[in-house]
């Protein structure tokens, strides 16, 4: 072949097998871009035409060349036509779609970093490397490109990527509603923590309500909720219902919580620390007999014995609340059985936001294994297949 090469001629069907995971793309798989003599171009298609020349004289089987080639070729994609049907743009399209399937990671992974901050990148190419298996890959296109529409972004998650690309999206510059809200339901508390820290996310309320009620079990995200801007007072006093002090503290320094909700959250404290103060002879036991006597043996009272974790007080508390034998509720709280937890507490007259506390502190489930509220607040189970996991335990 002499000659420039020459940009039009339509690729041929591939006639050769398809090469290995060590050979990348097939340089024949290239070669129907320099069969035809070269014609007059604008620059951008000299360009062009010269770079992927020198590629090709360069060997196509390396993959050091083929990663150049994606770096060069993100380098000319704002000089080249915008709608893709321009003979250049189609052929630069084409090569960079090739690429975005090569079968080495480090070829794909050295377009994913080139493209990623390029406004113009083709939408095919960003959303399979979008869709990659190697986080080397897909995650500087997650976390940085501004091509991925919320669509795309949606599509991914819902996919239920690695952690880590879940995370990659959280970070971005800018998180629309939808996707932080199908973020948080991933239930990842990683993303959804980064997602917490990024002041360019947008979150809706019930988001953040999912996000508190998350955090009964994930322990970490109780401080993000509460340094995050615009957090609502309602859910900033759910919090102050079982979070430590220091995250008490964060809450009462709030600049943007008016003096009405600032007085909640020290009742609160002052609440939780007359709690365990509380006279040394009053055993848990005592305590939880006195308060039922009072009618006082409600949530707020086993939010707060969760707090000191005084596991001692929500037996015998579910027991009195339950009409149970204090020895069943305890094999209940001690057999790791998420769904007897949860009929527990449901027999017990509360809510299931108190079943996901029960879960997680008095009955020492792992989050991956704890039961979900459904809808966010109500009971995941039909009250017959409560009865029968409580039946398991001799309750009826």
């Amino acid at each position: 072949m002499t000659g420039k090469p020459h940009l039009l001629r339509p690729r041929p069907p591939a006639t050769h097998d398809s090469p290995g995971p060590a050979q990348g793309v097939a340089p024949e798989q290239l070669d129907y871009l320099f069969d035809e003599p070269a014609v007059p171009e604008p620059t951008p298609a000299r360009a062009l035409g010269a770079l992927l020349a020198q590629s090709r004289l360069s060997g196509w089987g390396d993959e050091a060349v083929r990663a150049a080639l994606a770096r060069q070729l993100c380098r000319l994609l704002p000089d080249l036509p915008p709608d893709g049907r321009d003979t250049v743009a189609s052929v630069a399209l084409r090569a960079l779609e090739q690429l975005a399937r090569d079968h080495v990671t480090f070829v794909r992974a050295a377009l994913a970093t080139a493209i990623k901050d390029i406004a113009c990148a083709p939408p095919p190419v960003v959303q399979k490397l979008a869709r990659d298996i190697e986080r080397s890959v897909a995650e500087p296109i997650l976390h940085c490109c501004a091509t991925l529409t919320d669509s795309d972004l949606l599509t991914v998650i819902a996919a239920q990527p690695a952690p880590w690309a879940l995370s990659a999206i959280a970070g971005r510059a800018s998180v629309s509603a939808p996707v932080s809200t199908a973020i948080v339901e991933a239930g990842d508390a990683e993303a959804t923590g980064v997602l917490l820290d990024n002041t360019g996310a947008v979150i809706p309320e019930q988001a953040l309500e999912r996000a508190v009620e998350d955090s009964t079990r994930h322990r970490a995200l109780q401080s993000k909720l509460a340094a995050r801007p615009a957090l609502p007072p309602r859910l900033a006093l759910r919090l102050a219902d079982f979070v430590d002090r220091s995250v008490i503290a964060v809450l009462r320094s709030r600049p943007d919580f008016d003096e009405s909700t600032v007085a909640e959250i020290a009742a609160a404290v002052r609440r939780r620390v007359e709690w365990i103060e509380r006279a040394p002879s009053e055993t848990p036991e005592r305590r939880a007999l006195r308060l039922h006597r009072a009618g006082a043996l409600d949530e707020t009272a086993i939010g707060d014995a969760l707090s000191w974790n005084e596991v001692g007080f929500v037996r015998a508390a579910l027991a009195l609340r339950a009409g149970a034998p204090v020895q069943a509720v305890g094999l209940v709280l001690d057999s790791g059985n998420p769904r007897a937890v949860t009929a527990l507490v449901w027999r017990a007259g509360f809510s299931m936001r108190c079943a996901m506390q029960v879960q997680a502190r008095a009955a020492g489930i792992p989050p991956h294994a704890m039961l979900n509220a459904r809808q966010g607040t109500d009971f995941p189970l039909p009250p017959a297949e409560m009865a029968r996991q409580l039946e398991l335990y001799g309750l009826r």
